[in-house]
């Protein structure tokens, strides 16, 4: 019984997450680079992650982290600034639909960033499902490039550039995140977070109305959902959800993204629904499935 219930409390975790996720597309579309410059964007997002996981570790149990925990920490943070920078910069040129869809492919490049850094075998059904998120991204792009208005290929190379960061992210932090509690690894994260984003935020802080205060009430609004949901509970719930669920069926759930933002886009006006969408998201959730569901001999 305990069993299933700890197992409910991961399922609930990462679907609350992924939720979340395909949300934040919508809301930093509605504010960047309008009223607020990518690179302030993420600033704003690490420093007040930074703020509220140090403000709730006074009252956790304090853990000491190790020196050499810390250095992957450092790195790991370094490639938390350049997924959230790239996923920035990425709203100057993409939809949200693509931005959610191109992420959906994540599970992809992290089983491919294994097999490469890490030795972990890839299976022939892994290798089909490597070949249906190809095609998912041909079928989006090639479409796209002549005939869709809420495409860039700019913007779709950043947001490229944002899940190759967002896998070296998960790489990284592999190994650490199982050893301290989601609070105590945060808090440290988003440190060197604002330490490395603050400075490439400053030449731009001046021409952003939502710091001088000529934003309208929307454009706070949404930096909140994102500040609050998409930076600090939704990567509070991740770890959760992983101590409690095998990672593979995490990473399941992220096919859920581009749905709840393609649906959020069309319905608000960001976006239109042509016939490539869906069926570039199908072959995605296809070969993530494939490559999620491989097992290895030893396993």
């Amino acid at each position: 019984m305990k069993n299933k219930e700890t197992k409910l409390t991961g399922h609930l975790a990462v679907i609350a997450t992924y939720i979340i996720f395909g949300i934040n597309p919508n809301c930093s579309k509605a504010i960047v680079p309008e009223y607020v410059s990518p690179e302030v964007f993420t600033a704003i997002r690490m420093v007040f992650a930074l703020v509220a996981y140090w403000v709730v570790s006074a009252f956790c149990k304090r853990e000491r982290v190790a020196r050499r925990d810390m250095l992957l920490i450092i790195l790991g943070a370094f490639c938390l600034v350049g997924t959230q920078l790239a996923f920035a910069e990425a709203m100057n040129y993409i939809s949200p639909t693509y931005v959610s869809l191109i992420s959906a492919m994540s599970p992809l490049v992290v089983m491919l960033a294994a097999a490469v850094f890490l030795g972990e075998p890839i299976s022939s059904r892994k290798a089909t499902g490597v070949m249906f998120g190809i095609s998912g991204a041909l079928v989006m792009i090639l479409f796209s490039l002549h005939n869709d208005t809420h495409y860039s290929t700019k913007g779709a190379v950043l947001c490229f550039v944002n899940i190759l960061f967002y896998a070296a992210y998960l790489l990284v932090t592999r190994s650490i995140s199982g050893r301290y509690s989601p609070v105590t690894l945060m808090k440290w994260m988003f440190l060197f977070c604002a330490i490395m984003s603050v400075p490439l935020a400053i030449p731009t802080i001046g021409e952003s109305s939502l710091l001088r205060g000529n934003a309208p009430a929307t454009a706070y609004v949404n930096m909140a959902v994102v500040a609050v949901f998409a930076t600090v509970v939704a990567y509070f719930l991740l770890p959760v959800s992983l101590k409690y669920l095998r990672p593979t069926t995490v990473s399941m759930y992220s096919n859920m993204q581009p749905i709840v933002t393609s649906v959020v886009a069309v319905a608000v006006g960001q976006d239109t629904l042509t016939w490539n969408k869906p069926l570039a998201l199908v072959l995605v959730i296809i070969g993530v499935f494939l490559v999620t569901t491989s097992r290895a001999k030893g396993d």
